[in-house]
């Protein structure tokens, strides 16, 4: 198989009119990885040569119709993990919920997708996003709101912190959402409930468990550091020298002769907050990913 055709796709979906062409392009590209997956490529392989059509379907309009038809309806994952897994990085720490037009007469295939996102991990952003914003656009029905019950529910209890900055955020889409308002209150209840429980001093870390607490947590630092540095980008074209200062010193050979160049360092944290079932109970977390993928069926 010619895997140029993924190239000559991509092009395509740059320069052609989405809003015109753009089902029917999808409609190819998914023809096209049907194709190469029955011919055997390899998926890493097949993956990489993909990447910059999943790139490009992630960041455009293109997206709610994609995850309709390949999540939802398809359930395919071996070509909705890099569709998702783009969106991911993209959304990862996006400060607000997102508003998402979705395409007509795929509702079906609309809440199926809604839940198995949930399965595959997208960020909150997204997938708390996508059904508020079905919730704003298909008229009321039983399956719709036993569908948004249990996906509200479970994202809330799951991500209590996150949910609550999203929901709480002044430019949030869905401020006047009456589901946003009754998650929101449900949020703050629990959150003053857990404020007003008794401080147990037996509960507190002991000394001992303190420094060995500290130690691994810069032990880690350590090894996430050397990882970085054993990786970086710069490692592979000058030499660097820099240790406890905010400055890297870079050294790199031009017309001959070797010169020093300084740049400064920049620091840039990021949090992620992890399911509560995940961290308590990894096991029964997992029968909760399988019940609600299989329940997005019914």
């Amino acid at each position: 198989m010619d895997m140029m055709r993924f190239h000559d796709l991509y092009l395509r979906l740059y320069t052609e009119d989405l809003q015109a062409n753009g089902e029917e392009l999808l409609d190819q590209f998914f023809a096209l990885w049907s194709e190469a997956e029955e011919s055997g490529i390899d998926l890493d392989t097949l993956n990489e040569e993909a990447d910059d059509c999943f790139h490009r379907i992630a960041e455009t309009r293109l997206f709610p119709l994609a995850a309709c038809k390949w999540i939802g309806e398809l359930g395919r994952v071996g070509i909705s993990k890099p569709l998702l897994h783009h969106v991911s990085v993209r959304y990862l720490q996006h400060p607000e919920l997102l508003r998402f037009q979705l395409p007509e007469g795929l509702e079906l295939s609309a809440l199926s997708a809604a839940s198995r996102m949930c399965v595959m991990n997208v960020p909150v952003p997204v997938s708390l996003g996508w059904i508020l914003s079905l919730n704003e656009d298909l008229p009321t029905s039983s399956r719709l709101t036993s569908t948004t019950a249990k996906i509200v529910g479970h994202l809330t209890t799951e991500y209590p912190g996150t949910c609550m900055r999203l929901l709480k955020s002044e430019n949030s889409p869905f401020a006047h959402s009456q589901i946003a308002q009754d998650a929101l209150e449900r949020l703050v209840a629990a959150g003053t409930a857990l404020e007003d429980l008794p401080y147990l001093t037996e509960l507190e870390m002991p000394p001992a468990m303190e420094r060995s607490f500290r130690y691994l947590r810069r032990n880690e630092s350590r090894t996430v550091t050397d990882h970085a540095h054993e990786h970086s980008l710069f490692g592979t074209v000058t030499a660097q020298h820099f240790k406890y200062a905010s400055s890297i010193a870079m050294e790199y050979v031009a017309n001959g002769e070797a010169t020093d160049m300084t740049v400064p360092m920049f620091t840039h944290e990021m949090s992620l907050e992890l399911p509560q079932t995940w961290i308590a109970d990894p096991l029964r977390y997992a029968l909760m990913m399988n019940s609600l993928w299989n329940g997005s069926d019914e």
